[in-house]
């Protein structure tokens, strides 16, 4: 397997046809064939389904293409950075929770700076985010602790409250907390397998035993956040994503006996290369943080190194 091949594939899966990849890469349509046959005899799968008349993927097909947009999108980063000529451009990466939050924030306080960088910032899970710190595509990394990353010292970090929430007419009246069995009988969002809430959540409701309601997955956070506000389930999440809708009564809080940890996000990488630039912009974004937990302390925490 090589990135050709993936590259090939990436432009199939959009364009769907071969002769249109051949075109849009500069390549016959034999070559791009060849690019494709020689990915599936590297993996040992079927990724085009040649039996429907149609072009059509197969399930291991869609799975690759997830990563193949990885794979184009890391590559892309680090060669427009390599090749970049405004020293200027600072890259930060940051997971969801911190583009919705404080990361607003800190943009309005660079921007305000006398002669302000041009930053770009580059959002999210912690999976996109991993090999992005290892390739030196990022100047700045926030993430949450389950990244398997190195933490920086005399950092901060931002803890966001989890708790279980859904619409009222989903849930009912609820006179007590509800334990993880109790839970289980609800329809419930989940989470993608690449998310730091999954494995908790899993564990919490047993998602091995039999499900007795509706499963629904959402594949990133403001999506589960949309599927929430419709109705599909209740869900684990950082409340303070949902918090106009708790306080007007659109949803609900749902009391629980057993209480999840909260999501802790703080910076896992800087780059050291430029080191007056990066510290201007981390004490920014340690100022940025603060202010926002302090504006909003029902459910986020800031803390200090």
């Amino acid at each position: 397997m090589n990135f050709k091949q993936l590259e090939a594939f990436y432009w199939l899966t959009r364009l769907k046809s071969y002769q249109r990849v051949a075109d849009h890469i500069g390549l016959t349509q034999p070559a791009v064939s060849a690019r494709i046959s020689g990915l599936e005899d590297s993996l040992g799968i079927p990724l085009v389904d040649r039996a429907q008349s149609d072009f059509t993927l197969t399930e291991q097909g869609y799975e690759v293409a997830e990563y193949a947009e990885t794979f184009l999108n890391l590559s892309e980063t680090l060669t427009s950075r390599l090749k970049s000529k405004q020293k200027r451009r600072y890259t930060i990466g940051v997971v969801s929770m911190v583009t919705q939050t404080w990361a607003v924030t800190l943009r309005h306080k660079i921007a305000a700076l006398p002669d302000p960088p041009l930053v770009d910032f580059y959002s999210g899970s912690n999976l996109d985010l991993r090999p992005m710190v290892k390739s030196g595509a990022l100047d700045m990394a926030f993430v949450t602790g389950e990244a398997g990353l190195p933490q920086i010292v005399d950092s901060f970090s931002v803890q966001y409250h989890v708790g279980w929430v859904a619409r009222p007419d989903v849930v009912g009246e609820i006179n007590r907390p509800l334990t993880p069995d109790e839970l289980r009988e609800l329809p419930l969002v989940l989470y993608p397998h690449t998310s730091p809430l999954f494995g908790p959540v899993a564990d919490l409701i047993e998602e091995t035993k039999r499900r007795p309601n509706s499963r629904h997955t959402g594949n990133s956070l403001a999506t589960i956040c949309e599927m929430v506000r419709a109705g599909y389930g209740a869900s684990a999440m950082p409340l303070v994503s949902l918090e106009p809708e708790i306080t007007t009564g659109m949803l609900v809080e749902i009391p629980t006996t057993v209480q999840l940890a909260p999501l802790d996000i703080r910076c896992v990488h800087q780059n050291r290369a430029r080191k007056a630039q990066t510290e201007q912009i981390f004490q920014l974004a340690r100022q940025a943080a603060e202010e926002w937990v302090a504006a909003h302390p029902r459910y986020v925490s800031f803390r200090k190194a």
